[in-house]
């Protein structure tokens, strides 16, 4: 690579300074053609990163402004006892961008609802929002005081559905108190009935004839044979199932029509 300078401010002919008074010399590089070629590409590559960044980032933004990817079309599944426009109304999601969708707030506004278990919505591209219902399907009667209240398996008061025919009835013996749709009873004496109402009759071949509930004494059982059985609640259930049929046998069924067989407190049963 040639290399030339010339000394600035010397005139021709004029004396070499001495040696302890140098000045630096300045000059400049002189580049070969194919030194300068590749540099100037290098430049031209930088800048056509930089210009395809930008590019990019343009792009993005008009795609995420555009209305070809903007919810046009929500589509509600799963509806039986649900409004499935009032599903749609609650999710608010026609107009928003699909690549930037509200889901998690959606999902909580629908299962607010009381008859809704559960709800999941998925992207249909380009234009399509798909809100899949899961709804809460009536099992019994929670009755309280004078008034009558429709659950689900999980204890949920539940507005405008009915049970089969049939369906059980938990009477509730605790103080009045005014439930109103989604409010939720106890979950573990409506999970209990339903393991009992299984149970029992497989296990004792008895028939359960009426169910009761208090906050302090849990369930009972109110069996054909005229006895009453005070479970409590869903703990060691296997157990407490154990021990009444072990006194079933030991005291014979006749004998116990009238009484009251206490299982709460599990190994120390009551029998009144």
């Amino acid at each position: 690579m040639p290399y030339s300078y010339r000394a600035q401010g010397a005139a021709a002919g004029a004396h070499p300074r001495p040696a302890g008074r140098r000045r630096p010399i300045k000059g400049h590089v002189l580049l070969d053609d194919r030194t300068q070629r590749r540099l100037r590409r290098i430049r031209w590559r930088r800048i056509g990163v930089v210009l395809g960044i930008v590019a990019l980032v343009a792009a993005a933004v008009a795609l995420y402004l555009s209305p070809l990817l903007r919810v046009q079309d929500v589509q509600v599944v799963g509806t039986a006892s649900v409004d499935a426009g009032q599903v749609a109304e609650l999710a608010g999601l026609s107009g928003h961008s699909m690549l930037n969708l509200p889901k998690g707030e959606a999902e909580a506004r629908i299962e607010a609802l009381p008859l809704v278990r559960a709800v999941a919505i998925e992207r249909h591209w380009p234009q399509t929002v798909r809100i899949q219902v899961m709804e809460r399907l009536p099992w019994g009667y929670w009755r309280l005081s004078d008034k009558t209240y429709v659950v689900d398996a999980e204890g949920v008061v539940l507005p405008g559905v009915q049970p089969a025919s049939g369906a059980p009835v938990i009477n509730d013996l605790g103080g009045p108190v005014n439930l109103v749709p989604g409010d939720r009873v106890d979950v573990d004496a409506v999970a209990l009935a339903q393991s009992m109402l299984q149970r029992v009759p497989q296990t004792l071949a008895l028939g359960i004839t009426g169910l009761e509930y208090t906050p302090q004494s849990g369930l009972s059982l109110i069996t054909e044979a005229g006895y009453r059985v005070v479970l409590g609640d869903s703990q060691n259930a296997d157990y407490k199932l154990a021990v009444w049929q072990a006194v079933e046998k030991q005291m014979g069924r006749e004998a116990m029509s009238g009484h009251v067989l206490d299982l709460r407190f599990e190994d120390r049963p009551s029998f009144q």
